[in-house]
C-alpha cells in the first residue's frame, strides 16, 4: 500500500445528500458514511441554487458530521453557479469538493488552484487540506482518463458516474455491467491506480434492491474499486462491509504473511499457503488487505504491521 493511500482518508461509502432538504442533512449525520457529499448539483433545480448553497455552509459550519468527512458536489466549472458555489464550500469548512463533468487536466489544476486561493483567503492553515474528487461522467473525461490522475497533487480520487456517462453516449440504457459503460468503469479503476489515487465506483439506481446494490458493489469490488458512490442511506452500510475486509480475509492474509517470513528465513521467495503459490506481488496484496483493516478499525496498528 503506497504512502499516499494510507494518507487519504478510508472512503468506503460516499453517500450523496440533497443540498436542497434541510431533513435530509440532518438526517445524513447518522448515515455511517465515510464521507458526505453535501450536493449542489443534480438534487437542486436552478432556482433553488442559492437557497441550497446557504443551506449547505450553514451545515458544515454547525459541524458534527457522525465522523464522516464533509464534502461537497459543486456545480460544473462552465456553469453560473460554480464560483459561489466553490467559495462558499470552501470557506464554510468542507474537507473534499466533487468537481462533476471531470474531463480535462487543464480545468481539474484550474480548480485546484482555485481551491489553493481560496484556502490562503481564509487566513487559516489550510493549505492543500482540502482535496479534490474528480467525477468522470462524460465520453470526454474517460477519453483523457489516463492523464486526470496526475492533473493536481489536490486529487485524492476519480469517481465514475455511468448515468451521465450514459446519456453522453447515447445509450438507452445505463447498465454498469455490461457494454462501453462497463469498459469505461474497467478504464477508469485502471487509470486511478496507476496514477496513485482513489478509484470511486458508480452509484447503484437501484435504491432500495439492498441485493442489486451489494451484487454491484461486490463487482466494484472485484473491479479494483476501493469504494462506491452511494444514493441512498440504505446502500451505506453494504458498501462499508463490502469494501472492509471480512474475518476470512483477514485470517488469510495473516497465514500468507507468516508464510513469508518463514519462506525469507529460508531463503525461498515463491511458497504456497492452502495449496496455492504466492509470491512477492500476492504478499503485497494482503499486506494491503491488513492495512485497509486497520484504517476501518478493525485491526490495531501492530496487527497489521506484522500480521500476527
Amino acid at each position: 500500500m503506497s504512502s499516499e493511500e494510507t494518507q487519504r482518508p478510508l472512503r468506503r461509502s460516499l453517500c450523496f445528500v440533497p443540498g436542497g432538504e434541510p431533513r435530509k442533512l440532518e438526517k445524513a449525520r447518522g448515515a455511517g458514511a465515510d464521507t458526505l457529499l453535501l450536493d449542489l448539483e443534480d438534487s437542486v433545480a436552478p432556482a433553488e441554487k442559492g437557497r441550497a448553497r446557504q443551506l449547505v455552509a450553514d451545515f458544515l459550519a454547525e459541524g458534527d458530521f457522525g465522523g464522516a468527512e464533509p464534502g461537497v458536489r459543486v456545480n460544473p466549472l462552465a456553469t453560473p453557479y460554480f464560483e459561489e458555489d466553490l467559495a462558499a464550500a470552501v470557506a464554510s469548512g468542507a474537507s473534499a469538493i466533487m468537481l462533476p463533468k471531470s474531463q480535462s487536466t487543464q480545468e481539474l489544476r484550474e480548480v485546484a488552484e482555485r481551491i489553493g486561493a481560496l484556502e490562503a483567503r481564509s487566513g487559516e492553515e489550510r493549505d492543500g487540506a482540502v482535496r479534490l474528487l474528480a467525477l468522470v461522467e462524460t465520453a470526454a473525461g474517460i477519453a483523457h482518463v489516463t492523464s486526470l490522475a496526475g492533473a493536481s497533487a489536490q486529487i485524492d480520487a476519480l469517481c465514475f458516474g455511468h448515468a451521465d456517462f450514459s446519456r453522453d453516449m447515447g445509450l438507452a440504457e445505463p447498465d454498469a455491467s455490461e457494454g462501453v459503460i462497463f469498459h469505461a468503469r474497467c478504464a477508469l479503476a485502471i487509470a486511478a491506480r496507476a496514477g496513485g489515487v482513489a478509484p470511486i465506483d458508480t452509484v447503484c439506481l437501484d435504491v432500495r434492491d439492498e441485493q442489486a446494490f451489494r451484487r454491484d458493489a461486490e463487482l466494484g469490488l472485484r473491479l479494483g474499486f476501493e469504494g462506491k458512490l452511494c444514493i441512498h442511506p440504505l446502500q451505506v452500510g453494504i458498501a462499508n462491509e463490502v469494501h472492509t475486509p471480512t474475518k476470512e480475509q483477514i485470517a488469510y492474509a495473516r497465514r500468507v504473511l507468516d508464510a513469508s517470513e518463514e519462506a525469507a528465513c529460508e531463503g525461498r521467495g515463491v511458497f504456497t499457503v492452502d495449496g496455492k503459490m504466492v509470491d512477492a506481488p500476492l504478499v503485497a496484496a494482503q499486506r494491503r488487505v491488513l492495512e485497509r483493516a486497520r484504517r476501518a478499525g478493525i485491526l490495531s496498528a501492530a496487527e497489521a504491521g506484522d500480521g500476527s
